[in-house]
């Protein structure tokens, strides 16, 4: 009995505690409420007495004490003694007792006086007292008495119930618990699959209960224990490939000591020990000195949390003694909050970098010494040919004014002793020394234009276009020519070169134009791709676009002198002073259907309405 008794369940027996604890509570609670009960009818039976005293003994005994028949009074007072718990009677004539009957009484009892009246002569007379007293034992010893049987009495039924409860609760729940408990105490990674039973009859036609729910639960989460398992062998096996095949090396360390914990093989070739003496070894030990102070600074950053991870370059001391440059990235293994364990450790060879960088290094520093050099040279050759260009400028223009001079005395002073070839020639010999002057011009321009430092200011293109128009209407040949000028273009750019590029595109167009029946100039703007293209149209000769590659270059011309002078240099100066202000300028044109000039500028050209446009 001790041992089945010992095989019950710890749940079993606080339930079974409980269980008789309660229905102790409820039977003492019950039996409380059946003696309250008792002793009310007790106290109602007691006054019963009293009134019975009241109305059936007192006429009688009162008629016998005014006989003086004091027999009679004690048989009617015996007669009282003998009724329910009524211990003691007393009658009592002028306060001494005349007759008594009964047991003395106790201090437990209830007593009552009577007053013995007798009608004399219409008189009511008061002739004695007659006292009761009730035996108080009598009734608390029949309230002692039932407690116990009530209280015995439902102690026993509730054992039963209890005990029964004890069995129903092990065959019903604490059993399944058990089997439950041992099965999930040895279950583990290699017996996932096996199936959980109960050992309990099939009932097909029942719905399920909390343990078939239970068995539900069981199964579908060593489903997914298995699945997860399955999941993290899959990973960790990828994992410890990625780890040992890596490209770079990659290291476990212990954040506290430093110590090796894993290591990978292209970290043991970029250190040059085995993964046997690495574990053996801490990260100091490969550290540069004079590399390891700023490590360790990272790594307290890193173990307070002000960084999440860090990658720096330091060198680290392989076996051989040697040194080798490494970009090392570290990263914390722990969670936030937790113990702070190990970190990893990636590390790749960067030597080879590291000595094209001084390699590089070395060849700037030459080839910035090389620039040096060559700029001085420049400068000098600069000089020389600005000199040079003066020089020339100089020493031409003296025996060209000569020539003009001389033929202009020849033609006024002896033009009247030449015929009229030999003053064609003298304006010939004139034409080609003012057309020789006005080339020297141009190229000089044109020089100056490479080397002049140029000054961005805003512009108001299309006043400055009017002026060159005005200038132009000057010249008889160009009276005629209609120029349509687009209002409001705003540049910026330096002053004195557009007003260059503006009076050789505008000229060249006017010229160009001037043989047309109504000539026609204009200029404009558009947009195309996000930026301001300007743009000089004419309705006059037009080119050939199998030689619009010849146009900006110097001396480079499509039509002949005769037909429209110059001296082939202006294109070549509106390219070189757009180029110098970014932009760039190209050329469409028909033959007798005139021509198209755009230029565009760079950002520091571009107008505020471009950049407004561009914002919108």
């Amino acid at each position: 009995m001790r041992e089945r008794l010992s095989k019950l369940s710890p749940l079993g027996w606080r339930l079974v505690t409980a269980t008789v604890a309660f229905s102790t509570c409820v039977a003492l609670l019950a039996t409380a409420l059946q003696l309250y009960y008792d002793y009310r009818n007790d106290l109602q039976d007691i006054e019963s007495t009293f009134q019975q005293v009241d109305q059936t003994h007192l006429p009688t005994i009162a008629h016998a004490l005014w006989s003086t028949n004091r027999q009679e009074v004690q048989v009617a007072i015996d007669g009282l003694a003998r009724l329910p718990d009524v211990q003691h009677v007393t009658v009592q004539e002028n306060g001494k007792t005349w007759a008594q009957a009964g047991r003395l009484p106790t201090s437990q009892t209830q007593s009552r006086d009577f007053a013995l009246t007798f009608v004399h002569r219409g008189n009511l007379q008061t002739i004695g007292n007659l006292t009761v007293a009730i035996d108080m034992e009598g009734v608390y010893q029949r309230l002692i008495n039932r407690f116990w049987v009530i209280f015995v009495t439902n102690s026993i039924k509730a054992f039963i119930v209890a005990g029964f409860m004890l069995w129903l609760f092990h065959v019903l729940v604490t059993r399944h618990l058990k089997r439950i408990a041992a099965f999930a105490s040895r279950l583990g990674a290699e017996n996932l699959h096996e199936h959980l039973d109960l050992a309990r009859p099939p009932r097909p036609h029942t719905a399920p209960d909390e343990f078939d729910l239970l068995l539900q639960a069981f199964g579908r989460m060593q489903a997914t224990l298995a699945s997860s398992l399955n999941a993290l062998r899959d990973s960790e096996a990828r994992f410890r490939v990625m780890f040992e095949q890596a490209a770079v090396g990659v290291a476990q360390i212990h954040t506290e000591t430093g110590k090796f914990l894993r290591v990978n093989q292209k970290y043991c070739d970029i250190t040059g020990y085995s993964q046997d003496e690495l574990r053996q070894l801490n990260v100091q030990a490969v550290t540069q000195f004079d590399d390891m102070q700023v490590d360790r600074e990272w790594l307290r950053l890193l173990k307070i949390g002000s960084v999440r991870e860090y990658a720096l370059e330091q060198r680290y001391l392989r076996k051989d003694g040697s040194l080798v440059w490494i970009h090392l990235t570290v990263s914390p293994m722990w969670l936030a909050g937790g113990p702070l364990n190990s970190h990893i450790a990636v590390v790749q060879d960067v030597s080879r970098r590291k000595h094209a960088e001084a390699e590089i290094h070395q060849l700037n520093a030459e080839l910035e010494q090389r620039v040096a050099d060559r700029t001085a040279q420049l400068v000098a050759m600069n000089r020389e040919a600005e000199s040079f260009s003066y020089s020339v400028s100089h020493d031409l223009r003296t025996p060209l004014r000569a020539i003009d001079g001389f033929c202009q005395v020849l033609s006024e002073d002896y033009g009247k002793s030449l015929d009229d070839v030999g003053n064609k020639h003298l304006s010939r010999v004139r034409a080609a020394a003012q057309r020789m002057g006005m080339l020297i011009d141009d190229l000089l321009q044109l020089a100056l234009i490479a080397r002049a430092e140029i000054n961005f200011t805003p512009i108001d293109l299309s006043a400055l276009a009017e002026e060159v128009a005005a200038g132009l209407r000057e010249q008889i040949v160009f009276r005629s020519t209609t120029f349509a000028i687009q209002p409001g273009l705003d540049i910026k750019g330096d002053l004195s070169m557009l007003r260059i590029v503006l009076e050789n595109l505008l000229g060249n167009a006017a010229k160009y134009s001037s043989k047309s029946a109504q000539p026609q100039v204009e200029l404009g703007s558009v947009l195309q791709d996000g930026r301001s293209v300007f743009f000089v149209r004419d309705n006059g000769a037009g080119f050939d676009m199998a030689f619009v590659g010849k146009l900006f270059g110097a001396f480079q011309r499509l039509h002949r002198s005769e037909d429209y002078p110059g001296t082939g240099i202006g294109l070549a100066t509106v390219k070189r002073i757009v180029n110098r202000h970014g932009g760039e300028v190209w050329a469409e044109g028909r033959l007798g259907e005139g021509a198209v000039f755009y230029f565009t500028f760079g950002a520091h050209g571009r107008s505020n309405n471009e950049k407004l446009r561009r914002v919108v």
